[in-house]
């Protein structure tokens, strides 16, 4: 067998002790085909690398149009070429000579339709001989009217939240019993407290793991309240979910709670009371409604239909 000739031992030798150019850790470089980013408004300050090398072109395609002036490149004046289409969403980068292996430079983009994420931020990795040809971005918009909305329904939860807890504190300081009432303004001159036994006029159905054995319905100055006497014949304690709770008129339509009140969890084969309070300027006088209690951890739930009050 012939030998091989004395240059190949030494390239063998050259390459086994040559420092092999660090990855970037977090993408996975292909500069043979096309690479696909895609962007949320989930994660706005993720930065992505894009492999770039002098004298070799490298575009991104954008699925959005791009803010007039909305690109920037970082020492610009050291590219031949930056060529920026804004209305079809394309940015094309083509290095000189003068940009050194290793260095990192920074493109900021920004959208022109004014959704979520507003704008992206690639980081762009020097190579002395490969740079990746083509990056797709995919951008899934997010509208800037979805995060006032969601800020607004945060903000409504934190007064729902103060006002509760503002509640409380006025109760833990107002007398219990009549005493306390008569202090609320529940109960003032011949204005008191109306009561009714719903228990056999109300219907549960059939499999819940909750039973009513109790039900009584109030009415008060200003407010209604159904208490439930609730049994657990499953093998699991349950809680309440207040934020799950409610009472449904006609058609579905939910009144808004006061208040839903469960002194402590209730242990398997426990009976314990749940009492919902609602403003009784929701409820009609002869109406009938719908008590729905969920779980806060789970999916059991109780329902009550029949509802009245006095």
């Amino acid at each position: 067998m012939p030998s091989p000739p004395p240059t190949v031992p030494l390239l063998l030798a050259i390459l086994a002790t040559a420092p092999a150019l660090a990855e970037p850790p977090s993408e996975a470089w292909d500069t043979a085909a096309a690479r696909h980013l895609e962007l949320t408004a989930e994660s706005p300050g993720q930065v992505h690398e894009v492999r770039i090398s002098p004298g070799l072109t490298t575009t991104l395609v954008f699925n959005a149009p791009l803010l007039r002036g909305g690109v920037v490149v970082e020492e610009r004046e050291r590219f031949r070429v930056v060529t920026v289409d804004e209305t079809t969403g394309f940015v094309a980068l083509l290095p000189s000579g003068a940009l050194s292996p290793g260095q990192r430079l920074l493109l900021t983009v920004r959208f022109a339709d004014g959704a979520v994420p507003a704008s992206t931020t690639f980081r762009l990795a020097v190579h002395p001989t490969r740079a990746e040809p083509q990056v797709n971005v995919y951008r899934q918009p997010r509208s800037a009217e979805s995060f006032q909305m969601e800020a607004r329904q945060e903000h409504e939860r934190a007064e729902r939240c103060e006002a509760r807890l503002a509640q409380a504190q006025t109760e833990q300081k107002s007398p219990g019993g009549l005493t306390g009432l008569i202090e609320s303004g529940l109960v003032e001159g011949k204005k008191g407290i109306a009561a009714q036994d719903i228990s056999d006029t109300t219907q549960q159905p059939p499999g819940e793991t909750l039973k009513s054995n109790k039900a009584y319905s109030y009415r008060a100055e200003g407010r209604v309240a159904v208490a439930l006497e609730v049994e657990n014949t499953s093998a699991q304690p349950w809680t309440v979910d207040e934020e799950g709770a409610a009472l449904m008129g006609k058609g579905g339509a939910r009144l808004r709670l006061l208040r839903v009140w469960q002194p402590e969890p209730l242990p398997p084969g426990g009976t314990d009371r749940v009492v919902v309070e609602v403003e009784a300027t929701e409820v009609q006088p002869r109406g009938t409604y719908v008590l729905r209690l969920g779980e806060a951890s789970g999916p059991r739930t109780i329902t009550l239909r029949g509802v009245t009050f006095p």
